[in-house]
């Protein structure tokens, strides 16, 4: 909730960063309400294999992080694919899931020099590892969506359809 100026709408408003608010919600409003819960949802699934890799069968932060991203990614494409971007054409292998899955390797690689880092500087609590993650995917997480929105799973005609009784 975001009060500027005495006016409230639900984004920020009366800012330069307003009218840049106002225009994601716009064009792409629903799609990113769903990139968000989609990302909710991965966060949850990838952080809880991190942990349990590490806590239930030992495993370094390293291996333990291999492990989340390798699995989590699997129902991050499925959910991208067809509930946030909407397509139901074929999958088409070298235009989407090979930069899919480039993409979650890339935060694969960068959570995993920082996960090595801190089990190796300072051998932490497991939670101070899924932290160390979250972190390292937070970096990638922002670049995402536009590389998915405008390459991966680009429409030629998209209309952004508002979520169940959200927007109308």
């Amino acid at each position: 909730m975001v009060l500027l100026y005495g006016r409230y709408d639900g984004w920020v408003s009366g800012t330069a960063s307003g009218s840049l608010f106002t225009r994601l919600r716009e064009r792409h409003g629903a799609k990113l309400i769903r990139f968000g819960a989609v990302s909710a949802f991965n966060v949850v699934f990838g952080q809880s294999l991190l942990f349990a890799a590490q806590t239930s069968f030992g495993w370094s932060a390293v291996a333990s992080n291999v492990l989340a991203v390798s699995v989590s990614a699997i129902p991050a494409y499925f959910l991208s694919r067809y509930w946030v971007w909407q397509k139901r054409d074929k999958n088409l292998f070298m235009r989407e899931v090979v930069p899919f899955w480039s993409l979650a390797f890339l935060g694969l690689a960068l959570s995993t020099a920082a996960v090595s880092y801190v089990e190796y500087e300072w051998n932490p609590h497991p939670l101070v590892i899924n932290l160390t993650s979250l972190a390292a995917f937070g970096v990638v997480w922002v670049s995402k969506f536009v590389i998915l929105d405008r390459v991966l799973f680009k429409h030629e005609e998209l209309a952004d359809k508002p979520l169940d009784g959200i927007g109308r």
